[in-house]
């Protein structure tokens, strides 16, 4: 699923830089443009935002797969019941009745937590995705104006770049001083 949103979102971004691409060779024909690369998923993958927010999604899916977990024991704990016969011959037929529809019910809400758990998944991925984005898009053009470039693309955006483009380690730097500052600035509980 990551690998899919990260397609869309590298498409979309192509189909916007293409044309603003064009526009800038066009406007400075004198000049080429100075063009550099990002790495979004190294970006995300080594800056300390990145790998906090890792460790959060991890938590959540952690979380999530305990209450899943606890309904399937319970689901495989009646099973278990409904296969000793010896068991069901004990049970009075209501009781029986009872732990079937017991067993309906869990059986559903095995099935509406496990779509909820994914549904809950992919909205935190697309935040994460997104808030990852602003910060990478603020740091690209902190280093834009640093550097000089007229613009900072996506590699997913590009079949190529060449090496000497590539600001992912800048970017990562730029996104670490940011985040070493915001812990600074965080008041501490004690």
């Amino acid at each position: 699923m990551k690998k899919s949103i990260l397609f869309t979102v590298a498409a979309l971004k192509l189909l916007i830089a293409t044309p603003l691409l064009l526009a800038a060779a066009d406007a400075n024909t004198a000049s080429a443009p100075k063009i550099a690369s990002v790495d979004f998923k190294k970006v995300v993958e080594e800056s300390k935002y990145g790998k906090r927010e890792q460790a959060n999604f991890e938590g959540l899916k952690k979380q999530m797969e305990t209450v899943l977990e606890e309904k399937e024991k319970a689901l495989t704990d009646m099973e278990s019941k409904f296969n000793d016969p010896d068991y069901l011959d004990s049970l009075s037929p209501e009781a029986e009745n009872e732990m079937k529809n017991n067993f309906r019910t869990i059986n559903q809400e095995l099935g509406q937590i496990q779509s909820q758990y994914y549904q809950t998944l992919n909205q935190a991925n697309m935040l994460i995705l997104q808030q990852l984005g602003e910060l990478v898009s603020k740091s690209a053009a902190q280093a834009a104006k640093d550097s000089g470039f007229d613009m900072i693309l996506s590699t997913e955006s590009g079949f190529y770049f060449a090496p000497n483009l590539d600001l992912s380690q800048k970017i990562i730097s730029l996104l670490n001083e940011q985040f070493d500052k915001e812990q600074k600035e965080k008041p501490t509980s004690k």
